[in-house]
């Protein structure tokens, strides 16, 4: 079966379709607290973005996108084993383990709110700010053809949560997984520019270099929790 016939069984998951996954997977990854669950998520949003990139791109190079995305995905899963996802390595304390532990409550004035409810809704104000801008004419993406303006939504849409993820997370590889959303979203929006392959092997390289660098840091990280004693 070749990559044009498995596009044809994947035409309903097409178009606007894809780019409401992206959007859909984005809005997860930022509310769920589990990394295993946002990799998962993370994975997904992978696909739904190279069905994206078959509209702008030749069918392969969106192949190779997505091999190069869930390969990301691989290295991010091996050291959120390696690091126990984020948990406090089992010989340190639990006083030593609070300092680095995530806070459950954020404080506003007076009041003390579950972070998984401000994450919930500064989530729903992004995704009220990303479809409003993509539907407004005037501000949208250059050279992105009318017949794929539901571009204008996925790109929006991840530039937006990568950089709403990034600023929430605590943790690197929570923040790593909103550097790749914002990464995706950029290539989305330079392949609509430019489809030279060195572009797209540029890209390629900045998104596993990335990896590697949120990998050190997780596992750095884990270092100090347990140098910490």
């Amino acid at each position: 079966m070749t990559i044009f016939d498995w596009l044809d069984r994947l035409a309903f998951l097409r178009g606007e379709t894809a780019a409401w996954l992206v959007v859909l997977t984005a809005v997860f990854i930022v509310v769920v607290p589990d990394l295993r669950l946002k990799l998962l998520a993370l994975a997904g949003q992978y696909f739904a973005a190279a069905l994206l990139f078959v509209d702008v791109l030749d069918p392969r190079l969106a192949i190779v996108k997505l091999l190069v995305g869930w390969f990301v995905c691989l290295i991010l899963y091996m050291t959120g084993r390696q690091v126990n996802w984020d948990r406090a390595p089992e010989d340190v304390t639990a006083e030593e383990a609070s300092r680095w532990r995530a806070p459950k409550q954020v404080a506003l004035g007076r009041y003390r709110l579950p972070v998984w409810s401000v994450r919930a809704v500064l989530a729903g104000l992004t995704l009220l700010l990303v479809w409003w801008l993509s539907r407004q004419p005037s501000v949208y993406l250059p050279l992105a053809a009318e017949d794929v303006a539901y571009m204008n939504l996925a790109v929006y849409g991840l530039l937006a949560f990568g950089l709403l993820q990034m600023a929430l997370a605590t943790r690197p590889l929570a923040g790593g997984m909103g550097i790749f959303m914002f990464l995706t979203g950029f290539a989305l929006f330079y392949s609509n520019l430019d489809q030279s392959l060195v572009g797209l092997a540029l890209l390629a390289a900045i998104n596993l270099a990335m990896a590697l660098g949120v990998s050190y840091l997780a596992q750095s990280r884990r270092v100090l929790i347990a140098n910490s004693q």
